[in-house]
């Protein structure tokens, strides 16, 4: 199997519906080995649901720049690459970010032997907003090694078209969502015809394996061998948390010759982006926490002692303590994530009326939508039978932007409560 940049490029640039529901910016990096130098591919995923789409006449439009920069462990400026992109879509639904479209894009970077902080910068063109995320990454001296790996990239989907592959990365570390397995994707490098076992292997932070899948690979006439590895994780026998992914290469006395590693994350119900930001994640429990809580949390002085904090309150609501899953976590911010996709406006999905009524409530039993004869206004009413309530709320602006009617309150003070019956 032989894999190379164009063939990339022909997969990755365009939209592509990853499995997350997360409006994270997010980026996977791989380096392999190139003819003098080393090759760094860096993949961004820019959701649709965080950029600002504006309707035209047959299409929404939106436009963002993405820039990569590579800086040394001294800070110095390495390299830098900057890509406008404008995305046209049909479809409304689309648009607005109630499906799982990302915009997927590729940039590649000849880099030295050595480590690396790799920033990445999304800017949306119409409403001025900004995400960054960086990872370090270090590229070894694939020359020197008589036996090397390339880095590992994560694949959702294999697809051969005209005597090639054409795959669909998994852009980030969240496999949450991937019951059914993923690839592991290499390349490994030694003598010309030479034989190698590999083995790839899932480990949780005790070492212990969860998966592991092998293959004895033969380089061909270059010293180059391109290969997927299928892994199938018990993702929903896991707990969450960090995990693992390690590929080795060994000859058959079974010494390890070379090794490459990565990270995955396993996050049930809200993906890693919840913890991407743990001060927001806080104050998105302004819907099941009091205020006190909450500032108790983010007065915490590091990130991780805020994490920590929050990870007990969350304890502390477990509906099912002692076991792996968290139910109540897993809802609430399928929640949030589900208010920032459907209801955003001028502000967050989450922060809007009817982001905090979805929120604590769920889902409503039955939606009316209408237009107020008197005003012109569109209503929308939200039912809900089994409380023997309904919420009405009202587009003042025209542009979508619902707020509660005076006639149909909600109290701040009414919190999100887990039930099975939900």
């Amino acid at each position: 199997m032989r894999y190379g940049v164009a063939l990339f490029l022909a997969a990755l640039l365009g939209v592509h519906a990853q499995p997350s529901a997360s409006t994270e910016l997010r980026m996977t990096t791989m380096h392999v080995r190139g003819a003098d130098s080393c090759r760094l591919d860096v993949y961004a995923a820019v959701p649709y649901g965080w950029l600002r789409f504006t309707p035209g006449e047959k299409a929404h439009f939106a436009s963002y720049r993405l820039t990569v920069t590579i800086t040394d462990t001294l800070g110095r400026l390495v390299a830098e690459r900057s890509l406008d992109r404008t995305i046209e879509e049909t479809d409304r639904r689309v648009a607005s970010g109630a499906t799982d479209a990302a915009d997927i894009t590729q940039t590649t970077v000849g880099l030295l032997p050595g480590t690396y902080r790799v920033e990445l910068r999304a800017g949306d063109q119409l409403s001025n907003r900004q995400q960054r995320t960086q990872q370090l990454v270090t590229i070894p001296d694939y020359h020197r090694l008589t036996v090397g790996l390339s880095g590992i990239l994560l694949v959702q989907r294999i697809e051969e078209r005209n005597r090639r592959y054409v795959i669909t990365p998994i852009v980030g570390s969240d496999i949450s969502l991937f019951d059914n397995g993923f690839f592991a994707f290499f390349e490994l490098y030694a003598a010309p015809n030479q034989e190698l076992r590999v083995r790839a292997r899932v480990l949780d932070s005790s070492t212990t394996v969860v998966a592991t899948s092998w293959q004895m690979l033969r380089t061909d006439s270059t010293g180059l061998a391109q290969h997927f590895l299928r892994l199938v994780p018990p993702i929903r026998r896991m707990p969450q948390g960090t995990y693992l992914l390690r590929v080795e290469a060994s000859t058959d006395t079974a010494l390890i010759r070379a090794a490459s590693e990565r990270t995955l994350e396993l996050r049930y119900g809200a993906s890693s982006s919840v913890f991407a930001d743990i001060s927001k994640a806080i104050r998105q429990l302004r819907y099941i926490a009091t205020q006190a809580e909450i500032d108790s949390m983010l007065a915490k002085p590091t990130d991780a002692e805020r994490r920590a904090a929050f990870e007990q309150f969350w304890q502390e609501h477990d509906p099912t303590p002692g076991t792996l899953r968290n139910e109540a976590f897993e809802e609430y911010f399928a929640r949030v994530e589900y208010a920032n996709r459907n209801f955003r406006s001028y502000a967050e999905g989450w922060l809007t009326d009817m982001g905090m009524v979805y929120i604590v409530l769920g889902e409503p039993s039955s939606v009316e939508r209408r237009v107020n004869p008197y005003d012109n206004r569109s209503l929308v009413i939200w039912t809900y039978a089994r409380l023997n309530r309904r919420y009405v709320f009202v587009d003042n602006t025209g542009f979508g932007d619902y707020r509660l009617s005076p006639s149909t309150p909600f109290f701040l003070s009414e919190k999100y409560r887990y039930s099975q019956q939900q």
